[in-house]
């Protein structure tokens, strides 16, 4: 039976404080990220800009050096989409969606499940320890795949991506600001992270990780963000001794960790600036993501396959922001969806000040324009 009825704003708060958008936390940097359930970088800049919304005295070398020591790991896991996790949440992460990616890029009819997932554990091998271009992957699969399968564009394609991508954020010459440049190489992770554990242990990491990081979530909101089929999350959820049930203003049924916060729904939220392709926004399934984008707002912050970087005021999205680097000048522009109250767009400008100095260090001057 449900505890009681949550209200969307109590949602919001519950969603603001596990993403540690109320307030800067001091935590390791992979703790951190397994807190707020990975991040999503297939647009590099992202996952630092991410990181600095929500951590005491990030800077920018941090997750570059985590990435480096293997700390940290960069893979296409969820969704089929590239993300970092945590060393030790990658096998888990690695296994459980494995199923999700192999759906998703499988042709009709085959190649089987089994055969996939040998030919990936091959890919691994060969991407190891040598970085690969995305033309030998693909050449690589092609020679080791059924015949009826071996011209099959997409599937190539994921086979290229299924590797750790190196890929990503490199800086300008004058360390100046974010460059975003695909390097074309890809490394498997080290063997010691491609161990495959207990696919019960896998699927329990990867929704407690969803509820610790979204909750109180539905089951639907799990398996959109995972691309786990439900069967093997109520599986999950059957063994967890540590669940409360809620419902929202709908009626739905909201599963939750018990020991997770769920915040006062008056509690004050500062402005904080979100990346593009934030996972505050794309945690729960769609078009369900009221709870901190409003649907009036929707269309213009997700279409297609983008996700625009947005900003919150009082814990919701309240429009978008922009930024140009220049050699001698940075400006970060903020585009609300409404009229701000003073009090919001100085606080607001007072933030996005920060964040164009993080973003653009050596430019000369910085901006923000309203």
């Amino acid at each position: 039976m449900a505890e009681r009825t949550l209200t969307e704003r109590e949602l919001n708060r519950a969603l603001l404080a596990r993403q540690l958008l109320l307030e800067r936390a001091s935590l390791p940097l992979s703790r951190a990220v397994e807190r707020v359930g990975g991040l999503q970088t297939q647009y590099a800049p992202s996952g630092y800009i991410a990181l600095w919304s929500r951590l005491e005295g990030f800077k920018r070398d941090d997750l570059t050096k985590a990435l480096e020591r293997r700390s940290l790991v960069q893979g296409t896991l969820m969704r089929v989409t590239i993300h970092v996790v945590s060393a030790r949440d990658y096998p888990a992460y690695a296994l459980a969606t494995m199923e999700g990616r192999f759906g998703a890029w499988r042709p009709a009819g085959g190649p089987a499940l089994a055969d996939l997932g040998k030919l990936h554990r091959s890919v691994m091998a060969f991407a190891g320890t040598t970085p690969r271009t995305r033309a030998e992957i693909q050449e690589f699969v092609a020679a080791h795949l059924p015949p009826s399968a071996a011209k099959n564009e997409r599937l190539r394609s994921w086979f290229s991506w299924a590797a750790v991508a190196t890929s990503g954020l490199v800086w300008e010459s004058a360390g100046a600001h974010f460059e975003h440049r695909q390097l074309g190489r890809h490394v498997a992770p080290p063997p010691k992270l491609r161990k495959t554990p207990k696919p019960e242990a896998a699927y329990e990491l990867v929704v407690r990780r969803h509820l610790g990081a979204f909750g109180p979530a539905t089951i639907a909101d799990i398996a959109a963000w995972s691309s786990i089929r439900v069967p093997n999350i109520r599986a999950a959820l059957a063994r967890m001794q540590d669940l409360l049930r809620f419902s929202d203003e709908r009626g739905r049924e909201l599963i939750d960790l018990s020991g997770a916060p769920r915040p006062s729904a008056d509690l004050v939220s500062p402005p904080r600036f979100l990346a593009r392709f934030d996972a505050a926004i794309l945690g729960h399934a769609a078009p369900e993501r009221t709870r901190i984008l409003p649907e009036e707002y929707r269309k213009a912050v997700i279409f297609s396959a983008e996700v625009w970087p947005t900003f919150l005021v009082d814990g919701f999205v309240a429009g978008r922001w922009t930024i140009a680097v220049r050699p001698k000048e940075a400006v970060l522009e903020l585009k609300p969806f409404k009229p701000l109250v003073r009090a919001d767009r100085v606080a607001l400008a007072l933030e996005a000040e920060k964040l164009v100095r993080f973003y653009a260090p050596g430019s000369k001057t910085h901006g923000v324009r309203a």
